[in-house]
Order: C-alpha cells, then sequence, then structure tokens
C-alpha cells in the first residue's frame, strides 16, 4: 500500500514539475538576431492585418479570403494570433458574401443572365450556410423565381418570333 502511494506521489510530482523545466528553457534570453527577427515577423503581421481590413472593405470575397489566410499565418507565426479575432474577421468576410451575392442575383435577373444569377444563388446558399442562417425557404423562393423568369424570357422571346413570321 505504501509502494502504491509513493509511486503515484513520485508520479504527481513529476508530472506537476515538467511543464517547469520546459518553461526555463522558453525563458532564455533572446539573441540581437532573434529580436530583430520577431520584430519583423511582428511588422508582417500588423502589414497582413492591415491588408485584411482594407481587403474585407473593398475587395470582393474570395480576395478577402486570401488576405485572412495571410494574416492568420503571419500572426501565427509572430505569436500575436487572437482565435476570437480571427473569427470575427471571418464571420464578416461572409456576411459581406451573402449580401454581395444576394444584389448579384437580383442584378442577373434584371438582366435576364440566368445562368450567373444562379452562380450568385449557389454562392449565397454555401455562404449562408458557413454563417449559420440559411433559409430553406428563402432558398427554395429565389430558386423558383429564378425559373419564373427564365419562362417569362423564353415565353416573350416566342411570342416575338411569332409576331415577327405574321409579319409581311
Amino acid at each position: 500500500m505504501n509502494k502504491t502511494i509513493l509511486a503515484i506521489t513520485t508520479t504527481f510530482l513529476v508530472l506537476a514539475f515538467l511543464p517547469s523545466f520546459g518553461n526555463a528553457e522558453d525563458e532564455k534570453p533572446l539573441t540581437q538576431e532573434e529580436k530583430a527577427r520577431q520584430k519583423m515577423l511582428k511588422l508582417e503581421a500588423a502589414n497582413a492585418l492591415w491588408r485584411l481590413k482594407n481587403s474585407l472593405e473593398k475587395d470582393a470575397f474570395y480576395s478577402g479570403r486570401i488576405r485572412l489566410n495571410v494574416w492568420r499565418s503571419t500572426a501565427i507565426e509572430a505569436g500575436t494570433f487572437d482565435q476570437a479575432q480571427y473569427d470575427e474577421f471571418k464571420e464578416q468576410l461572409y456576411v459581406k458574401s451573402v449580401n454581395d451575392s444576394m444584389k448579384c442575383y437580383e442584378e442577373f435577373i434584371l438582366e435576364e443572365d440566368f445562368y450567373n444569377a444562379n452562380i450568385c444563388l449557389q454562392t449565397w446558399r454555401m455562404h449562408s450556410t458557413e454563417l449559420g442562417t440559411y433559409d430553406k425557404t428563402q432558398y427554395e423562393a429565389l430558386k423558383e423565381k429564378l425559373k419564373q423568369a427564365r419562362v417569362a424570357k423564353a415565353t416573350r422571346e416566342a411570342e416575338d418570333q411569332e409576331t415577327e413570321g405574321t409579319q409581311p
């Protein structure tokens, strides 16, 4: 019994002090070269963050997604990465994409460019699903609107052909 308690106590003490041995190595003072590298990494991360914020305002989804990934990797390397901030930027990017996709869908419907309207609709569906805001009823209504617009155009074109054929 005493041997078991001694073994458990020894194991506990070893496990309790192992992290402190690892930290002792990490707390070595940095050399000038390491300090300069760390400073450069933080500068790169700050620049990537600025580019990301600018991209969120001005660029389309894929450009913004690239900027988000570049910022994440530079921030991780610099030791300044914040997961909550990353999640916030990602959400902003997807919200912007969902809104842009809906505008794009409506514009292409008006222009009777149904192929591109469908691409915008599918982008809206995928990105709203990613956000957790996808509404199947709304999607089905938008799909039906696209279908009706196609039918209306086809009917109008058929009537125009009939009218042209009957004119002398």
